[in-house]
């Protein structure tokens, strides 16, 4: 689906660092200019007043220095203003491709990943890929490594503090195989420990 000139793209910022959503709200205001597609970038209080909902939510790059609870509460509130077709997507790291993709998961949302370790100019022509395609969220890169699905079940049921006793049981392995399926996901993620994705208990 395009984005034709008549229509307004609401896009809303999810990040803790306001240096990042000034240069996010420039380069979206420079494609807008250059391009003549209608982009609203706006506030959570702008869709609550308007009944409008949001066609991407933009994840900085800041939210994955550190998985805390507050930028997860961050990323929960924005999916109020979500509809079954909203889409995510995640400006970060090439090794945290991974993580964005598994949280998109969880938030039950498409998401794309976006390298942020590029030039202003070519962040802003990814940004306008995204903003214009809907085939760009089809695409997986290579180096992205995904879970399996019985990893993803473990991870998910670790982090919300199911006890790896009961993840045996309700899986039928035991304890040693569910520690294999935690370290590779974690792997998989680019994460050293747990801890690091506990939050994410917020969103499940």
């Amino acid at each position: 689906m395009k984005i034709t000139p008549n229509r307004v793209t609401n896009v809303l910022i999810v990040t803790q660092c306001s240096f990042t959503r000034l240069a996010l709200s420039a380069i979206f205001a420079n494609i807008q200019l250059s391009s003549g597609k209608k982009i609203n970038v706006a506030s959570e209080g702008f869709f609550e007043n308007n009944r409008q909902v949001i066609d991407f939510i933009i994840c900085a790059d800041d939210l994955f220095n550190e998985i805390s609870l507050q930028s997860i509460l961050q990323i929960k509130e924005a999916l109020r203003y979500a509809s079954f077709s909203s889409k995510m997507v995640f400006l970060t790291s090439h090794h945290h491709f991974a993580l964005g993709y598994f949280i998109s998961g969880l938030c039950k949302k498409e998401g794309y990943c976006a390298a942020i370790d590029k030039t202003v100019a070519n962040i802003a022509i990814d940004l306008r890929r995204i903003l214009s395609s809907k085939e760009v969220f089809d695409e997986l890169p290579s180096c992205t490594l995904m879970l399996t699905q019985r990893e993803r079940e473990i991870i998910i049921g670790l982090i919300k503090q199911r006890k790896p006793a009961y993840l045996s049981k309700k899986y039928d392995v035991n304890q040693k195989t569910i520690s294999a399926h935690k370290v590779n996901a974690l792997r998989k993620l680019n994460v050293d420990h747990l801890n690091s994705i506990v939050s994410l208990n917020a969103l499940t």
